[in-house]
């Protein structure tokens, strides 16, 4: 365990108007932190527990286990019962693999194996980059291959319930990484696809929200986007200002945007983009916050009024992320860059409290364990920091593998899927 100590860096602040931060005291920030993690980045995509029992960091004698991983892939586990869900695939014949592991001896409980098409990806993406979902009755996940996108379901035992393979082409020169989540009965796919950027003769897709009956896969809605480059961040759900229940999407043609979840209908947009945006919203009181960036740079965070017209309120483009999702503790929010600054930033205010360089390259989500602040870097190093507006580093881990899958976190334990292995610290108990 290597623990260094940096000297904190602080940055002037851009007040906002008297009248927005009196207005935000009015209205809860985000839902309770929850040890429920069925989906990308937990409940909701908070990717929060108010409390973790593991040590953080952790020495090796507080590894509960670790697993061999069939073929490789960036899809991130999630918990339902005591079985862990994730993908995986061969990196040369695109094969698929549909994982069910064990939670307190890390076991594979059940493989399910679809072969595919080998196709050009990222040199940062997988054939496996989709997170799967789960209820008590099923998990969910899906694949793409160019000429066709497959959505399926099984029952905690690996049993086929439905597949939809009808679902049509995907387009995109990065390749697939669309996770699926559910909203009650609802699942909901952010199917966004290119019509940019493509080899001559590919034929544009057609970027698209689909929601789907759990129960039985039957199509409920589908709400076509504007096309332009392919996204991956997952929808928030949310009370609009109009009082209905809405998710919040964010892409490059059609910017921040909320559709509602009983119809699909659109009911409203801000449109600002102009680069790819890959992180998931984030909602923080009144404010919602979306991403854009390149690999060249030019990173912008944007944060949006979620109330009357839907303005920007601020942006942030320094150290802002492009492919890590930022998280937030009450009023805090951290940014983790994808070349390892991070950043506290003070809500309404947008006053950075602390911002500074912890280094690694870095394509996973940071998360939040109780007061701690913790990122992976792709090398395998996590990072664990204070959770404060002050800054302190507690230490380091090295993982000594390739890591771009968001962890698990749980009040007794915390799951790490790297390239090619499954990891569980802590203590897991089991129902």
């Amino acid at each position: 365990m290597h623990i260094s100590v940096s000297v904190r860096s602080m940055v002037a602040a851009v007040l906002l108007p008297v009248s927005l931060i009196a207005a935000w005291s009015t209205h809860a920030i985000e839902p309770t932190a929850s040890s429920s993690w069925r989906q990308f980045r937990g409940e909701n995509g908070i990717a929060s527990v108010s409390t973790c029992n593991v040590p953080l960091p952790w020495t090796d004698t507080d590894v509960a286990w670790s697993r061999e991983l069939p073929g490789k892939g960036n899809s991130s586990p999630i918990v339902a019962g005591n079985q862990i869900f994730l993908m995986s695939a061969d990196a040369d014949s695109a094969e698929r693999y549909v994982l069910a592991y064990d939670l307190a001896s890390g076991e594979e409980k059940w493989r399910k194996n679809y072969p595919s098409v080998p196709h050009h990806l990222h040199a940062r993406s997988s054939y496996a980059s989709c997170t799967p979902c789960a209820n008590d009755q099923a998990m969910f996940t899906a694949w793409a291959a160019p000429e066709s996108l497959i959505l399926k379901a099984f029952d905690h035992a690996g049993n086929e319930l439905w597949t939809r393979d009808d679902l049509g082409r995907f387009v995109s020169q990065h390749g697939f990484g669309a996770s699926p989540v559910l909203f009650g009965d609802r699942l909901v796919l952010f199917n966004s696809q290119a019509s940019e950027q493509l080899p001559p003769g590919v034929e544009p897709g057609q970027s698209r929200v689909m929601c789907f009956d759990a129960a039985s896969g039957k199509t409920l809605w589908d709400t076509p986007l504007t096309t332009t480059r392919v996204c991956y961040g997952v929808p928030r759900r949310f009370t609009d200002v109009s009082g209905k229940e809405a998710l919040l999407f964010c892409n490059t043609g059609d910017g921040l945007f909320a559709l509602e979840l009983e119809t699909g209908k659109p009911l409203w947009n801000r449109s600002m983009l102009t680069k790819r945006s890959v992180s998931s919203p984030v909602i923080v009181g009144d404010l919602a916050f979306c991403s854009e960036g390149s690999g060249g740079g030019g990173n912008i965070l944007f944060a949006v009024d979620l109330k009357g017209e839907h303005e920007i309120v601020f942006k942030v483009d320094r150290a802002a992320p492009y492919v890590p999702t930022p998280v937030a503790k009450d009023d805090l929010l951290f940014l983790w860059s994808d070349d390892g600054i991070v950043s506290c930033i003070k809500l309404p205010e947008n006053k950075v409290l602390w911002k500074e360089r912890v280094g690694g390259n870095v394509s996973s989500s940071p998360l939040i364990a109780g007061d701690k602040l913790l990122g992976i870097a792709e090398d395998g190093t996590l990072t664990v920091l204070a959770a404060s507006a002050e800054f302190k580093e507690f230490g380091t881990v090295k993982l000594e593998d390739t890591v771009r899958a968001t962890p698990l976190l749980h009040e007794d334990y915390v799951l790490i899927r790297t390239d090619s292995k499954l990891i569980c610290v802590g203590k897991p108990k089991t129902e």
